[in-house]
Formats: structure tokens, sequence, C-alpha cells
């Protein structure tokens, strides 16, 4: 099976360049005089780019999250310290590209100038005009929001494994301490039996003695009487 924190470490790098993708578009609108249309459009290339970098930094949240549990014991996820470094270094790089296109997006944006639309444009082609720019955004939209939901598929299957490799730990510390109770328990019979066989085997030496004394003692007596009879 494959490595979840592989997979959404792809998804992410992928979400991360369609970001950077809509940042250039927006520096682009940025810089120049903008129409009216323009002005729309920049402003929903805006909204798109920061909901983008709402997403990725949701994303690499979680994949931090993961990165804090396998960091206390590595080799309980098949991972050495090495690859838990690498892992919170790309998080890391990746975190810092966010805020950065986040504060671009936040510095203080120079003014434009706006240019008058042509006399001769009607409202219904301008808006024909938008809602195609408009229809073509959408589906840029939905695609990206196709890969967002992708993504937090594989979140979850991965905070999933997480939570049931946590549940098997407790499940075998709780069983080692069954082990341990049950194996107390015999050798506290063990000691107990040998005792009682170690009191077993003096009694019955002991009686073996008195035994021997008595037959002793009765051979005794017949061969006096036979000597003095």
């Amino acid at each position: 099976m494959s490595d979840p924190f592989v997979v959404v470490q792809e998804d992410v790098v992928s979400a991360f360049e369609q970001a950077r993708t809509l940042l250039a578009s927006w520096q682009a609108l940025e810089r120049k005089a903008r129409s009216p249309q323009e002005e729309n459009e920049f402003q929903y290339v805006t909204d798109e780019l920061y909901s983008a970098l709402k997403a990725v930094g949701g994303d690499l949240d979680d994949l931090q999250e993961t990165i804090d549990v396998a960091r206390a014991a590595p080799g309980d996820y098949g991972l050495t310290g090495a690859q838990v470094a690498e892992r919170q270094a790309f998080v890391s790089a990746k975190r810092k590209g966010v805020e950065d296109m986040r504060r671009a997006l936040e510095r203080p944006r120079r003014k434009v100038e706006i240019h008058v639309e042509r006399s001769g444009e009607t409202r219904v082609e301008r808006n024909a005009e938008f809602d195609g720019h408009q229809l073509q955004h959408q589906m840029v939209l939905e695609q990206q929001d196709q890969q967002l939901d992708s993504m937090l598929s594989t979140v979850r299957n991965l905070h999933g494994i997480a939570g049931t490799m946590n549940a098997e730990l407790d499940t075998h510390a709780i069983l080692l301490d069954e082990v341990d109770t049950l194996v107390d328990r015999t050798q506290s019979r063990l000691d107990s039996a040998r005792r009682r066989v170690d009191r077993f085997l003096r009694d019955k030496s002991n009686r073996s003695i008195y035994t021997v004394l008595i037959l002793f003692a009765v051979i005794l007596v017949l061969l006096a009487l036979i000597i003095f009879t």
C-alpha cells in the first residue's frame, strides 16, 4: 500500500503550483491599468487565490499533525528520524511559500487607472464577454474543487490509519499487561505447588523413619522373648 503522506504530499505540491499560477495572473492584473471588466476579473482572481491558499494551509496543518504523531515513535510507523525530518522540511517550506504569497496579496496595492469603456460597447456585449470569462473561471474552480475533495479524502484516510495504528498499539499494551498478570499468577501457583511437594516429601520421609524404628523395636522384643523363654 502506498504511503498516504506521499499521496497527500503530491496533491499539496499540485495545489501549491496552481496557487502560484493564480498569483502570477493576479500580479499581472495588479500592475497594469484595468478596465471595469478587468477590475472584476482582478477581484475574482484575488478571491480564488485567497481560497486556494486557505485550502493549502489547511492541508499543511493536517500533515503537520501526522508528523507530530510519527515523531514520538517513528519506528512504529515504519519511518526513520531522517524521514520524519524530511517531511517536516517539506511542510515548513510550503508553509513559508503560502505565507509569502499571502503577504504579496496583503501588501498595499498601487492605484491604477481604470480605462473608460468605448462608447459604442453596449451593456449586453459587456455582460456576454464577462459571462464567458466567468464561465471559464468557474470551470477552473470546479476542477480545483475536485482536486481539493480528493486531497481531503486522502487526508481523512491518513487520519484514519493513524487512529487505527494508535488503537492497535493500545490493544497490544493491554495484552502485554494481561500476559504479565497471567505469568505472575502462574509463577505464584508453581511456587505454592513446589512448597506442597516439599512438605509432602518431608512428611513421607519422617513416616518412613518412624515405621523402621517401630519394626526394629518389635523385632528386638520378639528376639528377647525367644531368648528368655
